[in-house]
């Protein structure tokens, strides 16, 4: 039944994200993470879903195409400013990294200081756009809690998937167990890839997800960490009474 269903839930999943309009999201996380999962599954999918992928794209309304077009070509003031915005956060970015490269600005500085870091030679006003953080959560955590937290945060995450990746070498694995730890890593990376154009752990409702997607991973580990035990107890169990029983002659 799974399997059955998993395929067409999986397909209305891919249109609410795409029809959600994120561009970081429907063009670079959900493929990123989704060919993880095709190349596990079979190598051959993923060549599948490119050609479906623009199928897709040629299908699609044009109001979908444009707003994948404006990521190289913008269209419109909307897509223009979204653009602009974002390369001068990247700028000030850079600009605060350089200021503080070890320590950073600190927790909730980002919008306090922005206008600081800033060049002189960006043209005011700046577009209009969220100037709160960065729209990269890479340059985010090097500005706000620098170096060291940026390479804390990643050796964390590389930790996480390092665990998983080891497990999943094993030939006896339970197949819901691995399905569970190849859906991490497929999060994991969708995750990472989006996070070049978003400040996406910074949004609760994302980080939420990624926390509890990897806690239920190593949930899934802990099974597996416990069977082994279980069968020596059980077999610890079994001899004890195998030896009550010789005691008692018959």
């Amino acid at each position: 039944m799974v399997r059955v269903l998993g395929w067409p839930i999986l397909g209305g999943l891919l249109v609410a994200v795409t029809l959600g309009m994120t561009r970081s999201i429907f063009l670079l996380g959900v493929p990123a993470g989704l060919t993880y999962l095709l190349w596990c599954r079979r190598r051959i999918l993923v060549v599948a879903a490119i050609v479906a992928m623009a199928i897709g794209a040629a299908l699609s309304p044009a109001a979908i195409r444009e707003r994948a077009l404006s990521v190289f070509r913008p269209h419109a003031d909307l897509d223009s400013n979204s653009n602009a915005h974002r390369a001068i956060c990247r700028i000030a970015g850079w600009e605060m990294v350089k200021a503080h490269p070890w320590l950073g600005l600190g927790p909730e500085q980002i919008s306090k200081q922005f206008n600081r870091y800033v060049p002189a030679t960006v043209p005011r006003p700046l577009p209009p756009g969220w100037y709160g953080h960065l729209h990269n959560v890479y340059l985010q955590y090097a500005a706000e809690r620098g170096i060291f937290g940026l390479l804390s945060m990643l050796w964390l995450i590389g930790r996480v998937a390092a665990d998983f990746l080891k497990h999943l070498r094993r030939d006896t694995l339970d197949p819901e167990v691995r399905a569970v730890l190849h859906g991490a890593i497929a999060t994991i990376i969708a995750v990472l890839a989006e996070g070049m154009f978003e400040y996406n752990l910074g949004d609760s409702e994302v980080l939420t997800l990624f926390l509890c997607v990897i806690a239920i991973g190593y949930v899934a580990l802990g099974h597996v960490s416990e069977g082994p035990r279980l069968d020596a107890n059980n077999a610890e169990d079994g001899e004890r009474q195998m030896q009550g029983a010789q005691s008692y002659p018959v």
